[in-house]
């Protein structure tokens, strides 16, 4: 798990998805006592949490990337906003929220909230009309 993200498909986890449409969300441990029916919420909250802070780098991470996106949009007096290219990375999140298990809707929404929240920030260093 050098990515701090899941281990390789091919590694066994400690968890098991279960069916339904919030099948990534509603996880329980596989290896919990068959007496202990109800997970521990603390447990659960943590490991919630534990996920915010990687999606939190992950933002990061995407931050310094639409940084050399703007870096080169200005060098290129090229424009903010690129409509198709939106669509494309929505319609790739739909797939693989489905290949994951994620209703696609809930994938689309999250990514058309960040991809508006980036946008914001080229806008107020490129302009609003480059």
């Amino acid at each position: 798990m050098s990515n701090g993200m899941l281990p390789p498909r091919d590694q066994p986890i400690s968890w098991r998805h279960q069916p339904g449409p919030l099948a990534a969300l509603s996880m329980i441990r596989h290896d919990a006592p068959m007496t202990d029916a109800v997970p521990d919420l603390t447990e659960i909250r943590q490991q919630i949490d534990d996920v915010d802070q990687r999606l939190v780098a992950l933002l990061a991470e995407r931050a310094r990337l639409v940084e050399g996106v703007v870096h080169f949009k200005r060098a290129h007096h090229m424009g903010v906003v690129d409509r198709a290219r939106e669509d494309r990375m929505l319609a790739r999140i739909a797939d693989l929220a489905k290949e994951e298990g994620v209703d696609p809707r809930v994938a689309q929404q999250v990514l058309r909230t960040i991809i508006d929240g980036f946008t914001l920030l080229e806008v107020e260093e490129l302009g609003p009309d480059s």
